[in-house]
Formats: structure tokens, sequence, C-alpha cells
């Protein structure tokens, strides 16, 4: 549960930037908040300054495309383990690697979705 909370946080300080990622910002930038306020003591980026900010921007381009398409490619990895439990077979690869999910998987998508029940 801490886990979704600090996504939740991150994502959206990364919502309330001017120029939001869509309008022309910065995918996977989050300016320096380094004593913004009394409780914060470290930046999102380079939180322990090991000199990452002080890279090429040639280097931080490359390293931001680098992150997105990771991330593309781990939305795949686990769509791909989903469609494999929910459909066996389905991918080939896993083939017999997961067992069967016979229940809903799209349950937590749903109104009366509970952990708790």
């Amino acid at each position: 549960l801490q886990i979704f909370t600090l996504i939740g946080m991150l994502e959206s300080y990364g919502e309330i930037l001017d120029p939001h990622y869509c309008n022309g910002g910065l995918p996977g930038y989050y300016p320096p908040i380094k004593g913004k306020r009394q409780e914060i003591l470290y930046n999102l980026f380079d939180p322990f300054d090991f000199g990452f900010a002080n890279d090429s921007e040639e280097k931080k381009a490359r390293g931001r495309l680098a992150e997105i398409n990771n991330g593309r490619l781990a939305m795949f990895g686990i769509f791909g383990f989903l469609s494999e439990a929910v459909t066996p077979g389905s991918v080939p690869l896993l083939k017999g690697l997961i067992p069967a999910y016979s229940g809903n998987c799209m349950i937590p998508f749903e109104g009366d979705f509970s952990i708790f029940t």
C-alpha cells in the first residue's frame, strides 16, 4: 500500500508541473525540490548528488527515452503474463510456466471491488 501511495504522490507532482509533459514539457523531468519545504530533504532526480544532473542534455534525453521504452516493455511483459494466465497457450514462450487463472482478472476495475472481501 505504501508503494502505491508513493507512486500516486510522484504522479500527482508530475501532473501539476508547468509546462505539462503533454504540452511541451519533458516526460520524466522533475525540477529540483530540495529545500522548497522544511520536510523535503532530497530531490526526486539525483537525490544524493551523484552528479547525474551535470550530464549533457543529449545524455539526459537518451536516458529519458530509455526509461520510457523500458516502461513500455514492462507493460507488454505484464500483459503477456496476464494473457497467458487467463488464456493458457496464448503466449507460446510462457506455455506451461504459469498456472491458469480461473477468476475474473478485470475485477479491480469494477465498481464493487474490495480488497477485504
